[in-house]
């Protein structure tokens, strides 16, 4: 834990991770006050015209979140990569306890405040959005946030790497625009974001720093 802390200061200030858990939890909000501006009678997701709706608020607030994170893994762990900070790190752990650490921080955490605080924000609002939204979400932001890691692992370039990790989330919001997405789709996205997650974990092993 103590790594971690050191992360957490080093990436998110004095404020620590409060700072995200006030921007998600007003994004929660923000769901749930935009679907009410389209659907002001109804707290449920019943038909096609809501669940579209709902579907294109959440991934505009998903694309904010990867963004984020995207921030986090391009100029947090590359640049920590670019400067030899990382080395500090190493010092004090092995490289699969800096991996495990560096993701913990850079996505994990975000991740899992923002469906923790949309939970707790929907069942305060007595929204019934089910369940299903969790998974778009995770494959979406597992995706991403790993496909960036392997980016930057490779680059070792912050500016570098978060700029091929926006070109690559561009071209996933052009398929998402396309509406070919489901349950399966979403699955696949899933599996792929833990393959890549997997690869970036070997890539780190044997970076040469």
């Amino acid at each position: 834990m103590g790594l971690i802390n050191l992360l957490i200061k080093h990436r998110y200030g004095n404020y620590g991770i409060l700072s995200y858990v006030d921007l998600e939890f007003a994004l929660s909000i923000g769901i749930v006050l935009s679907y009410d501006n389209f659907f002001p009678t109804t707290r449920s997701i019943t038909n096609y015209d809501q669940r579209f709706t709902f579907n294109f608020i959440l991934t505009l607030i998903s694309l904010i979140l990867v963004i984020l994170a995207l921030k986090n893994v391009s100029f947090g762990a590359g640049q920590d990569f670019y400067d030899g900070t990382i080395i500090t790190f190493l010092q004090m752990k092995g490289r699969k306890m800096v991996f495990l650490s560096l993701y913990t921080v850079d996505v994990l955490i975000p991740g899992i405040i923002f469906i923790l605080s949309s939970l707790t924000v929907f069942y305060l609002a007595s929204f019934n959005a089910g369940l299903v939204w969790v998974l778009d979400f995770i494959s979406i932001y597992l995706f991403l946030t790993s496909a960036s890691y392997v980016v930057t692992i490779l680059t070792k370039r912050p500016f570098r790497a978060f700029f091929i990790s926006v070109g690559i989330l561009l071209g996933f919001m052009g398929l998402k625009l396309s509406q070919i997405f489901t349950i399966c789709v979403y699955l696949f996205f899933l599996v792929l974001g833990l393959f890549l997650l997997i690869i970036s974990y070997y890539l780190f092993k044997g970076a040469s720093i």
